[in-house]
Parts: C-alpha cells; structure tokens; sequence
C-alpha cells in the first residue's frame, strides 16, 4: 500500500493523484483536504486544511526554520491534522508516501521514519526547504519530460529524478485538421491559480482574429463585451472543444500543457506568475521547442504561421505509472536503489 498526499491548493495534484490511483487501484490511499473526486479509486483519507483557525500563538510566532514554508506555533488544526495523518499511515501500513506537494509533510514523512517521493514541480526550486526536500525523499518524482527540467537544476536531482514524462488518461479523439490557412476557432483554457495574463490576452484575440469563433472555458466569473466571445465556464470535460480548436490559448500548468500537447493543436502559451517560476520555466521549453508560441508574436506572425508547428507525443494508456508500479512492487525495502531501476532507460525521441 502506499498513499499520495495532494496538496489543497489548486486542482492539479488530486488529478495526478487519480491517475495513480487508476494504475494502483486498491493499493494506494490519497490523503487530501479537496473532497474526494467521484473518479478517484482507492482508499481515501479527508484532511482538514491548513487554513488559520485562530488558535495559534500570535504574540510570540517563532520564525519558520529554512526546511519548511509554512508553520504557524500553535495551531490546533495543524496538530490534529499531523496525527491524523501519522495514525492512518500506521494504521494502513503505508510503505511509501508520495508528496504531492508539501515540505512540511515531506519533514513529518522522515521525521516519523516514512519513506516518502517527493514531486517535483516545474521551476527554480533551490531554496533550503525543497532542497531539503528533495534530499530527504527515496526519490523524486517529475510529470515533465527531463527535457524540460529547469537549467537551474543541480545533477545530483536530476540524477535522483525518475521524469515520468508528461501523464494523462483523457482519450482525445482524432484532431480535426484545420483545412484553412486561417484561424477560426479559438479555444481558451484557464486554470484554476490565478489568470491575470490570460485575461489581458483574451481582450485582443477579436481584434487579431478578426473573424475567429472565441470560447472560453474555466473562468465563469469573467464577462467579455464581444458577440464573438463566448464564456462557457467551468466544463468538466471540454476535449471535444479541444478538438475542434484551431488554436489553443492557456496557461502553462502542467495539466493543460499535457493535454494540449496530446491533441497536437497550435498553442499560444501564456505563462502565469507563480512561486519558482514554475509556468515561466515551462513556457520557456515550450517555445524552446518549437511546441507553442509566446502571446507577443501573434499580432505579428500570419495565421498560416501560427498553425504550423511540432508536435510532442503524449502517452495517454499511464504506461509510465504502471513502470513506476512494477518496480516498487516487492521493492520496498529497498527504496532507495529505485531510480537506478529507471537510470538506463531509452531517451526516445519524441519531438516530431
């Protein structure tokens, strides 16, 4: 058995937490404050958040030490949720947790003699806390190719990386292929973060794009004086709007990305502001590859140009969670020796 922490903020790490749960069925257990997904398999733990509930000491906080980002003295919550969170690891004999993301459960993991993977997210993740971390875990997990590692990062994580490679479960049907040399369809993917870049974009799309179709998903609150705008917010599953896209425009979130990618559709790729430069790093591989371009050139390339680019292969049958499984299993006492089980494996080639 082992368990996955998702971490609360944002949708992101419960979904990799139901693709893992897909593969590993009735041997993991997800540990989070979101409510559990109706699609989520495996045994499930509710959490409580770590939000402020006003019990903590506040005349006499101590400074948060260099190994963790965020710990309130005193908190009653917090307290309750770290022996919860012991008590049912113990009590589900959790061999291996995986900790997507957070350094203080990381810290609690190795304090409590836990073997934990730590996730890796996309960025410059070189101050004390992940890199303490990252020091700590067996190994360390990346939902990105290594090719779009940050250059920043140091060759004893890498090393220590085992790259799953970009990871979904949607099955895009066949892309529709744009016979025109012009943009006509436009789809706007937001995630769940903070969009304010995406917004400002959105506002020159019409203008640009002078006769396109433009639909927005993922931002219900926001309304756009245009005929030719068209809010649908919040759709759970919008691949068949992906598929009719000429040209896709989104953040860079991991989940996005994947899915963009997987249907091999024109992207306009709009780095959000996050902690590490987590979006900036990933935007920068994007155009690095060719994969997407940046929201500047648009008002400067023709339509024929925006729609010619390559193309990234992205497997959607979790071939590579179902490896990762096959290793741990009867390995446990060995931890540590796991990524040399993936160190050899074959660098393919995936931009086309």
């Amino acid at each position: 058995m082992i368990g996955y922490y998702a971490h609360q903020h944002g949708s992101g790490h419960l979904n990799f937490a139901r693709l893992f749960a897909k593969v590993f069925e009735d041997e993991i257990c997800t540990f989070s404050s979101l409510k559990k997904p109706e699609a989520l398999k495996g045994q499930f733990v509710q959490l409580p958040d770590e939000n402020p509930d006003g019990t903590a000491f506040t005349d006499n906080q101590i400074p948060v030490p260099d190994y963790l980002h965020y710990s309130p003295v005193g908190q009653r919550s917090i307290q309750l949720r770290s022996a919860q969170i012991l008590r049912e690891v113990v009590k589900r004999n959790i061999k291996l947790m995986i900790v997507d993301v957070s350094v203080e459960i990381a810290a609690l993991m190795r304090a409590s003699s836990i073997p934990y993977a730590y996730v890796k997210l996309p960025g410059h993740r070189d101050d004390a806390a992940h890199v303490q971390a990252f020091q700590g875990a067996v190994f360390v997990l990346a939902y990105y190719p290594e090719e779009f590692e940050s250059g920043q990062t140091p060759d004893w994580l890498r090393k220590k990386t085992i790259y799953l490679g970009f990871i979904t479960d949607r099955k895009i049907g066949q892309p529709i292929a744009s016979t025109s040399e012009e943009v006509n369809n436009i789809l706007v993917i937001s995630g769940g973060g903070g969009n304010d870049r995406l917004i400002k974009a959105i506002h020159i799309l019409p203008e640009r794009f002078a006769s396109a179709e433009i639909k927005i998903v993922g931002m219900p609150e926001e309304n756009f004086n245009n005929f030719r705008i068209r809010n649908c917010g919040y759709v759970q599953n919008f691949q068949n709007l992906i598929e009719q896209a000429d040209l896709v425009v989104a953040n860079c979130g991991l989940n996005s990305v994947t899915e963009i990618l997987q249907a091999k559709k024109a992207f306009v790729a709009i780095p959000e502001e996050r902690p590490y430069e987590e979006q900036e790093t990933t935007a920068f591989h994007l155009y690095q590859h060719d994969l997407a371009i940046d929201p500047n050139s648009i008002v400067e390339l023709e339509d024929l140009e925006i729609l010619k680019h390559r193309t990234w292969d992205v497997e959607n049958d979790l071939s590579a969670i179902s490896k990762l499984k096959n290793h741990l299993d009867g390995n446990y006492d060995r931890l540590p020796l796991i990524p040399e089980l993936f160190a050899n494996q074959q660098q393919e080639e995936h931009a086309e």
